[in-house]
């Protein structure tokens, strides 16, 4: 009977170890074709030939950064998906991806820019903003993954020690670009004052979840200029 008994617990472990297995496996198929997808979105970007680059490759900073800004192929990505709105960048936490904008909060929490159920998920603009981001407050929203994608280093902004040089967000739009300065990083509840649509100043949330249940961080930004195409 003991041995019955053992031998039963052995297919119970032997069962829970291949679920687990299967688990652990399509998180790690749903984030590599995730990154394999946005990565190929990068053509989309269009450099300028004038930029100059450093000895790793890298855009040098420049006086005038609006002369030099790369300009997005908005037309290929809406071919990809009408949802497109805008694409962002923030360079010193390695964020580069397009933005979309869905009917509600829920549907690109579970689908990547390429329409395909993923738990990446995709950057995406709050359902009640105007897609120009003309709002006094902007809210984007992205997953905070493990593999450090999407909006995982928003945490860094945490870090007392993050240079100011390295706050900075582009977002690139069909008729101008508009760049934001990162002011505060903090954890919110899901129900905090910030998500709501009210605000007297020209500003960007960036917001994504936290390892603690029910809190958000979330990034604070102001508007610091805007230029036409």
């Amino acid at each position: 009977m003991s041995r019955k008994k053992e031998y039963i617990l052995l297919v119970i472990l032997g069962v829970i170890f291949l679920a687990a297995g299967g688990y652990l496996f399509q998180v790690w198929e749903d984030y590599r074709e995730a990154s394999a997808g946005y990565q190929k979105l990068k053509k989309f970007i269009i450099e300028k030939p004038d930029v100059e680059k450093d000895s790793k490759g890298k855009p040098k900073k420049q006086e005038d950064p609006e002369e030099n800004l790369p300009e997005i192929d908005f037309d290929g990505l809406r071919a990809m998906n009408g949802d497109i709105v805008a694409w962002i960048q923030i360079p010193g936490i390695g964020v580069d991806y397009p933005v979309v904008q869905g009917k509600d909060n829920e549907h690109y929490l579970h689908y990547t820019f390429d329409r395909n159920a993923n738990k990446a998920g995709s950057i995406f603009l709050d359902y009640r903003n105007r897609a120009d981001f003309t709002d006094r407050k902007v809210i984007l929203y992205g997953h905070n993954m493990k593999d450090g994608s999407m909006f995982s280093n928003l945490k860094k902004y945490q870090d007392a020690g993050f240079r100011k040089e390295q706050g900075r967000v582009f977002i690139y739009l069909p008729e101008k670009t508009l760049t934001y300065e990162v002011i505060e990083c903090r954890g919110v509840t899901e129900t905090n004052s910030v998500y709501e649509m009210d605000n007297k100043e020209k500003q960007m949330i960036l917001s994504t979840c936290s390892s603690i249940a029910n809190i958000r961080i979330i990034v604070k930004c102001n508007m610091e200029g805007e230029y036409d195409h």
